[in-house]
């Protein structure tokens, strides 16, 4: 395998084209075959977001990665999900580790951000000279170690495999905290633009499904039709999720999407005829009507937690 710095050297401008091809996400400014610039650490509340042992959930099940220094020069290890072990040594990269991962007979570059309680590590693999194999990246998602991941509820459904479907709102609403986000990029245009519609007026569920769109591959359909009007693009929502996680804040907004998820479903199925009972719909009718007579953002409904 080629040595650390000859892979630095060698993949960074490959690397911010592979990058950009899984999705939103800052990628390496460095271009051409120049040496990658001077680590630089981000604010300490960031770094020590990092700090300490995540555990992989869902595809990354079985994984590890533990952060033992997040000073300016990031280090620590990363375990498969078959028990190998590689150390890293890294850069930060407005706020995120990046840092090749070598192991006996293969070796990756892998960007690991987020924090406190959940985090995502893109993994790209090498080739033998280096350069990145951008078909191969993956996206995998990180808990801290000891947050258990809530259990999937009745109703449940697996993401659409292709876009272009057809998927009833309230599968899509019970299901897609637990998708990755080109599943709820897939499963957001395939509920409709009526019920896209009817979402807008519940801005805590806008945000946390607009979390995820804005973490897809590429830019999703729908993504700028979601974000109209709401006062946010991608990189200002991501900087309040992530405030709201360093905060202590997390808990309280998954209870509140949690208590707005449950009106907008009991009005997508109202509406779709699903549920006829006056005593349930007539308020569900009503909480719409006030929801649209606001006009409360989702900017709006971020500031609540300031």
């Amino acid at each position: 395998m080629p040595a650390i710095r000859a892979i630095r050297r060698a993949i960074l401008p490959a690397l911010a084209a592979a990058l950009t091809a899984l999705g939103p996400g800052p990628a390496p400014a460095q271009q051409g075959g120049a040496a990658p610039p001077a680590p630089s650490a981000p604010p300490a509340a960031r770094a020590e977001a990092l700090l300490g042992a995540f555990e992989g959930a869902g595809d990354a099940q079985g994984m590890r990665i533990v952060v033992e220094d997040a000073g300016e020069v990031p280090r620590g290890r990363f375990i498969d999900s078959n028990g190998k072990e590689a150390a890293f040594e890294g850069r930060w990269v407005e706020g995120a580790i990046e840092a090749p991962l070598i192991f006996d007979t293969r070796a990756l570059y892998i960007r690991f951000e987020g924090g406190p309680l959940a985090a995502t590590l893109t993994a790209i693999p090498l080739d033998e000279s280096g350069a990145p194999r951008a078909d191969q990246a993956r996206r995998l998602a990180f808990l801290r170690e000891g947050v258990k991941p809530p259990e999937q509820p009745a109703g449940y459904q697996d993401p659409p495999a292709r876009a272009g479907g057809v998927m009833d709102p309230d599968v899509f609403l019970i299901s897609y905290e637990f998708w990755p986000p080109d599943g709820v990029a897939r499963g957001w245009q395939a509920i409709g633009p009526r019920y896209r519609t009817m979402t807008r007026l519940f801005p805590l569920v806008l945000a946390d499904v607009l979390w995820k769109l804005c973490q897809a591959p590429g830019a999703p359909e729908g993504l700028a039709e979601a974000l109209r009007g709401q006062r946010v693009d991608c990189a200002a929502l991501e900087a309040e999720m992530d405030r709201i996680q360093r905060q202590g804040l997390f808990a309280r907004w998954k209870a509140d999407v949690a208590a707005e998820r449950r009106a907008l479903t009991t009005m997508a199925r109202c509406a779709r005829g699903y549920v006829v009972k006056e005593e349930v719909c007539r308020p569900a009718a009503r909480r719409a009507a006030e929801a649209a007579a606001s006009m409360r953002t989702v900017a709006d409904a971020l500031a609540a937690y300031r």
